[in-house]
This record gives C-alpha cells, structure tokens and sequence, in this order.
C-alpha cells in the first residue's frame, strides 16, 4: 500500500514514513504499557482494531487506506508480541504454530486467485475473510484470560539458564530476516519461476505447474524441522542453503529453479528455529521484535531500492544490489544458527504442567493440516492449468489471418489511479480490443512491496493468451509482458545499455501466425537523459 504513493509521483511522498507502524513494539519495553496490554479488556481492543482493518479494502480513498492499516498493523504487532511471551508454554506453542500455518494457508489461497491475495483484490473473499476473522477474533476473547494473571512462572532450569543469555538481538534480527526472506522468495510459489524465467523456446519451468513443486519444497522444509534426527542447526545445512541462495540467483533456468526449491526447503526449515530462539530469547518481547522489524523493514527499504534506485536518495548504493541483500539474510540467519540457543519451539513445552498427549495430538493434527494445504494447492494449480490449455485450443483462431492487430500498454503493476486492484476490468478491455499480440510494460509485480503478484500469469489465464516475461525478477528492472493470441515460437530477453537511469529492459520475439513467423521487438526505455536515449536506441539495433 505504501508503494501505490510514490508510484503515482515517481518520488518520495513522505507517506513512506507510515513504514513506523512496524515499530509499534517499541511501546512494550515501557513497563506502564506492558502491563496495560496484557489486561484482557486491552488486548480485546487490539485484537478488534487489528481485525477491523481487514475492512480498509472498503475504504473510499487510498489515504485512508493507509491510515486504517497503519492503525492495524500497529495493533497486531503488540497482540502478537503478548500473545507469544505470556501465557502457558502449550499455549504460546499452539499460538507460534498458528502462525506458521497461517503463512502457510496464504500461500496455498493465493494459487486459488492465480497469485493474488484474496483479501486486497476481491471484496467478495474481503468480505468473507473479516467475517471468519471476527469470529476467531471474538472465539479468542472469550477464551483467554488476562495475560497478565496466567503466565507461567519460567519453566524449567534449562529454559531459565538459557533465559539469561543475551541473544535477543540476533534472535529478532533473525527473525526480521527470515520473514522478509520468506515474503521476498516465497510469498506467492510463482516467484521461483519469475525469478529463473528466460526466453522461448527454452524459458525455464512455468510457474504453474512448477509452483507445486515450491509448495511441496516448503512444506518438506517444515516437516523436517520437527524430526529430532534433522539437523537444522548444523553448518552444513547452512552452507546448502546458501549454495540455493547463490544457485537462484546466478544459475540459469531450471538450475536456477531447482535452488530455489531447495531454499525454500532450507527457509521454511529455519521457522521453528528462528522462533523458538525468539521467544525464549530472554528479553522483554518490545526490545526483541522492535529489532525484528527493524530488520524487516529495512530489508524491504533496500530491496525496493535496488530497482527504483534512480527515483531514492543513495539509490546509487543499492543499485541491482540484491545480492549483498540476499548475502546479509543468510549471514544473519547463519549466525543465529551458530551462536543461538540449540532449542526450537518444543523449548516452549519443558514444562512439569504441559500436558504429553495433548501436545502429541497437537502436532499430529498440525501435520494432517499441512498436507491437507498441500493436496488443497496442487488441486488448484492441476485446475487452473487444465482450464488454461482449454483456452488456448480456443483462442487459437481457425482460419488464415489477414491481419494482426498489436496493442502497448504501460500498466503500473495493475493499480489504478485510486489505489486499487484493476486487473479484472484490464482483462475486460484487452478483451475488447480485439488485439492479436499484446505487450504490457511496467508489469513485474513479483516484489514484496508490489504484493507479489504474477500479472502475466493471472492475464495469460484470464484471456487464454500464449505468454512471455521479461527478463526475470533478478534482473532488476520493471519487467515486460507480452500476451499473444498466436503460440510465441522463439524470444530473447535483453538489458539495454543503462548507466545512470533506471534498468531499460526489451524482448525480442518471433510468433507463429498461421504457419508464418513475425517478428517483434518490445522496449521500455528508462527514465534517462539523452545521452543514455542514445546508448539504448544503439543497444536495442
């Protein structure tokens, strides 16, 4: 959402500042306030106004928008921190794990909506989702008690010695990166494939089917880190994941894609490590999760920098950077690994009181849910991928063309002008055209702060159009979509000379139109002087 701002001025607005809402845990380390949260009337009203934003979606401007999540987003970051510090160890467990599978559910929701999230771009699923929300919400209320009366006093001798050492700095900024990695690389299981993605006729694994391999990936990666036999702690199993790091981002096509699966096997392995060293981290959970989502945000910051580094201050720092950013994330989740606690979540459970077979059937239930999410996802992409080869049959005209109409768009990443979603009416209109052979600029939404949406995938479903993309989400640029009526027989992605403005990208093609090849040629020259016009006109002959 904060992005929508700064897209439409192509510079900083001062509404990036709305970022502090991450921050709000920074109220609990005042020892006034953490006591006031944990009183049962208080985190009630988090927990509604956290709930309550799922409704900005309704709201009739963008700015209130963004007021309304700011105020939302404040509100969950200290539910969650009380929730996950106070409480029974079996309860926190159950609490963290909710969350997990959360991130988890998402996922496997988003294949349903071809990569979008259901809550920002449909008001019917908005509508649907704040209502099961509210329901939790108020299931929640009812339930748990003032947090303030019903911690446990600290567990056992071994959570207490390891409650004394300092590792609340790197257990948050562990934290903080590990989300971030996760939502970069694996918010959406099509971002493997934008991310290996190159040109016809050997483009790499298509995101979908190939999204299913992500998901199983990411799934495996959470199994394995409950098996005692795992070891998730050990310096080989780091140094395998950021070989997949390093495999992702410098490997071509199906290497490439291959290592993404393997990191995400390695990422999702991370979560009840990383957080089990979160919780039990010893500090005040304001100090702690003040220093996650510094982390997390400022990761977001420089990732953003790295392809818009010619509308930021000190964007020449960041520029196509994303290597070091990648490298820093591994180093911090690295080191978490070597110097935390060697405990996960089941640290939460060392307990006289905590009930075995409760726990046991918990974490049976957990799986059989896992799985279900599993068999519920690849249903959607084995449909969605059926539905979308009948398109193709269909749209494939029977008769020798006359003629080939072309159309160009520049689409912003498929907001409008107020802030909202417009990809279903830009689907009605290319319709109307009637176009053979459509191009659309500015159309790699597969960054975190763009949502992480795959728009030439949800187009090329939509419309029943063959498709390209281009060049991939490493490359650093705004991206380049091309839908054709015709299957695309041959293309090359380019980077055209660039040396001050933003990553000009083109795409050359050759489709097969009635049994003769056309070529194309598709640029989007960057915001530039005349100088770098020139190089680029060059690079593009």
């Amino acid at each position: 959402m904060i992005y929508y701002f700064p897209l439409q001025t192509l510079e900083l607005t001062g509404l990036e500042g709305a970022g502090i809402a991450f921050l709000s845990p920074t109220l609990l380390a005042v020892t006034p306030f953490w006591k006031l949260v944990n009183k049962k009337w208080v985190l009630a009203l988090l927990r509604v106004m956290t709930v309550g934003s799922i409704a900005s979606l309704q709201a009739p401007s963008a700015t209130l928008r963004l007021v309304v999540l700011v105020l939302g987003v404040s509100s969950s970051l200290i539910v969650q921190a009380v929730t996950w510090w106070t409480g029974s160890g079996l309860q926190r467990y159950l609490r963290i794990w909710g969350f997990i599978l959360g991130q988890f559910l998402l996922v496997v929701l988003r294949i349903w909506y071809t990569s979008l999230n259901p809550i920002w771009s449909y008001p019917l699923a908005n509508r649907v989702i704040l209502t099961l929300s509210t329901i939790a919400t108020l299931d929640r209320i009812s339930t748990d008690g003032d947090c303030s009366k019903s911690e446990e006093k600290k567990t056992s001798e071994a959570a207490k010695g390891m409650a004394r050492r300092p590792h609340w700095l790197l257990a948050g900024a562990a934290f903080g990166s590990l989300v971030f990695l996760t939502h970069w690389i694996f918010g959406e299981v099509s971002l493997v494939s934008r991310w290996a993605v190159s040109g016809h006729p050997h483009p790499g694994p298509d995101p979908n089917p190939f999204g299913g391999a992500v998901l199983l990936g990411l799934v495996s990666g959470l199994m394995l880190s409950t098996c005692s036999w795992f070891p998730g702690s050990s310096g080989i199993w780091w140094v395998t994941g950021a070989a997949s790091a390093a495999g992702l981002l410098y490997l071509p096509t199906w290497a490439a894609a291959v290592s993404g699966c393997v990191l995400g096997l390695f990422t999702a392995s991370m979560w009840p490590q990383v957080l089990g060293h979160l919780v039990s981290s010893g500090s005040r959970p304001g100090k702690t999760m003040t220093i996650a989502m510094i982390f997390y945000v400022l990761d977001i910051f420089f990732c953003a920098w790295c392809t818009a580094f010619k509308f930021v201050p000190g964007g020449v720092y960041a520029r196509e950077r994303s290597d070091v950013l990648l490298g820093a994330v591994m180093i911090i989740i690295g080191l978490n690994m070597l110097f935390g606690p060697k405990k996960s979540l089941d640290c939460l459970l060392q307990t006289k009181n905590t009930p075995k077979v409760l726990f046991r059937k918990s974490e049976k239930y957990m799986k059989l849910f896992l799985w279900l999410l599993v068999g519920v996802g690849l249903l959607g992409l084995g449909l969605r991928h059926k539905t979308y080869e009948r398109k193709l049959d269909k749209r494939l005209p029977q008769a020798p063309a006359a003629e080939v109409s072309a159309a160009i768009w520049p689409f912003r990443f498929g907001y409008d002008n107020e802030g909202w979603s417009n990809l279903e009416r830009s689907a009605r209109l290319l319709n109307e055209t009637g176009a053979d052979f459509i191009t659309i600029l500015e159309s790699d939404a597969s960054k975190p702060y763009i949502g992480n949406n795959d728009l030439t995938m949800w187009l090329g479903e939509k419309l029943g159009f063959y498709t390209d993309f281009g060049p991939s989400t490493r490359d650093h640029t705004w991206g380049i979509m091309v839908l054709s009526r015709y299957p695309i027989v041959k293309s090359e992605h380019h980077l055209l000379p660039s040396p001050e403005g933003e990553i000009a990208p083109a795409i050359t093609l050759t489709v097969n139109i009635s049994d003769k090849l056309v070529d194309f040629v598709v640029t989007h020259f960057g915001n530039h002087d005349s100088l770098q016009a020139l190089l680029q006109r060059e690079g593009q002959t």
